[in-house]
């Protein structure tokens, strides 16, 4: 299953929880910066590699294997857990959106891409193959090398 949500990017966040989240989880270490995700139970926050607001569209998808896009620029991979479906939102600071896919609850590997076409696009896919550790798919050029380790937490 796939969705195309239009979402308004702000304060250089973009993230996707699986349960309600208090004020002070979504707060962004140096670290935290430097390998463009913050790492939590049931919530990643990603960077969306731009410090202005702007709409873009954010792709949600389920599928049975992961196929790559060849725009990608930034591809992470890590855990992530649906403790709820009905509590799976997409959002930014200016504000969040239900996601409604065909996710059960359970592990996930969720894996982040960030793809330049005409515009900023941004994927997210939910493998229900679980990984167990968070990493960097491929080198970028903002500084993460193919194979890194991502850490969790915030640092």
């Amino acid at each position: 299953m796939e969705r195309k949500i239009d979402l308004t990017i702000s304060g250089s966040t973009l993230y996707l929880r699986a349960r309600p989240v208090a004020d002070n989880e979504a707060e962004w270490g140096p670290g935290n910066r430097a390998q463009g995700v913050v790492l939590l139970d049931s919530l990643v926050l990603l960077d969306p590699l731009a410090d202005e607001e702007f709409g873009a569209d954010v792709i949600l998808r389920t599928p049975e294997r992961f196929s790559a896009d060849k725009r990608a620029q930034r591809t992470l991979q890590m855990p992530f857990t649906i403790t709820d479906s009905a509590e799976l939102f997409i959002g930014s600071d200016e504000g969040e959106l239900p996601v409604e896919l065909n996710a059960e609850p359970g592990d996930y590997t969720l894996i982040y891409e960030v793809c330049l076409g005409r515009d900023v696009f941004y994927t997210i896919t939910l493998l229900k193959q679980p990984c167990e550790t968070a990493t960097a798919l491929k080198a970028d050029g903002w500084g993460l090398k193919k194979g890194q380790a991502l850490l969790p937490g915030v640092f």
